[in-house]
């Protein structure tokens, strides 16, 4: 348990199906500076609220309807979605927080990451902003954590909008997500992993052992391999990228109120929408269970598609989305 503590809430998981082994791997190399061009446009504004125990810092992209967009993780930065952020701008405004815990939003105290907290840093900033509701998004651990905003705080939302999300309790889908993933991982794949996992490795560079140990495991989330590093290109070695304190405290968290969120959100009435990739290792069985939960939720299946649609089905994503959001 625990390497699983200190490695991000879905990936990490994988870490314990991966013996550590001290031969040289085929190691995947994968460039920072090789960010698609997307990612290097359009900053958004950047400014900060401040809260009793930290700096929540956030960026907002855009004019008018505004949409809350959550990051996965738990522990990344709010960076990796901009790209999300970018595609809604075109037409309303999105807000994306680097969510407590992460990015430049780390309290001194790492016990104040907690679940509740982070919900209250989304209420005082829909407060700060001016927003008497708003739309959140959130894809992967983002739409786990926006389903547990939605579960205490219904009355600020205007919609709910779903990637790939995870389900209301890890027990859910863990077993299958980690099987999918471990079955289509390559020989490649699973060298660079073991050299990553080493103990050695790790002490020597703990964030750049954790982020290598996950990108060795992306390609696996896409139905096309090939489109895997445009996501990969902006995972970023350090504590303001990927913060494993996060996961530390809000993963178990979250299970511990699993019962709660799941009562809470069968009694709410709130337009939500469900895209997930046919071909994602996430289970088709979540999305579906969170279908039937989720009173008056719309369920669209993308084809050819993995754990990240806006990048592997970009017009099918936009598409979708600006229909929910905007039509």
């Amino acid at each position: 348990m625990k390497r699983l503590r200190n490695c991000t809430f879905f990936l990490a998981v994988l870490l314990l199906t991966i013996s550590s082994g001290k031969a040289e791997p085929a190691i995947l190399k994968y460039s920072a500076g090789c960010e698609f061009s997307a990612l290097q446009k359009e900053d958004g504004s950047a400014k900060t609220l401040v809260r009793p125990d930290l700096t929540l810092y956030y960026k907002v992209f855009g004019q008018g309807k505004p949409v809350l967009v959550l990051n996965g993780g738990p522990g990344f930065s709010g960076e990796l979605v901009e790209p999300i952020a970018r595609v809604i701008a075109r037409r309303g405004c999105a807000i994306v927080p680097d969510q407590r815990g992460t990015g430049h939003s780390i309290p001194e105290d790492e016990t104040a990451i907690t679940l509740d907290n982070s919900i209250a840093d989304f209420e005082a900033l829909r407060d700060e902003l001016g927003y008497a509701q708003w739309t959140v998004l959130g894809t992967s651990w983002g739409g786990m954590i926006a389903m547990d905003y939605a579960s205490k705080h219904p009355e600020s939302l205007k919609g709910l909008v779903l990637v790939d999300s995870g389900g209301t309790s890890a027990a859910s889908f863990s077993r299958s997500f980690i099987d999918n993933i471990t079955a289509r991982m390559t020989s490649d794949d699973r060298a660079a992993g073991k050299f990553w996992a080493q103990p050695e490795i790790i002490a020597r560079d703990p964030y750049r052992a954790a982020i290598e140990s996950m990108r060795c495991m992306i390609p696996a989330e896409y139905f096309d391999r090939s489109k895997a590093w445009r996501f990969i290109a902006g995972m970023k070695v350090g504590k303001q990228h990927y913060n494993p304190a996060a996961s530390k405290f809000l993963s178990p968290e979250y299970e511990k109120q699993a019962a709660s969120r799941i009562e809470a959100l069968g009694k709410i009435d709130i337009p939500t929408l469900i895209m997930h990739g046919r071909q994602d290792p996430m289970p088709e069985s979540v999305a579906l269970g969170l279908h039937e939960l989720l009173r008056g939720s719309r369920l669209v299946f993308i084809d050819r598609c993995g754990h990240m649609p806006w990048i592997e089905q970009p017009e099918e994503f936009k598409k979708t989305l600006f229909e929910f959001l905007f039509d």
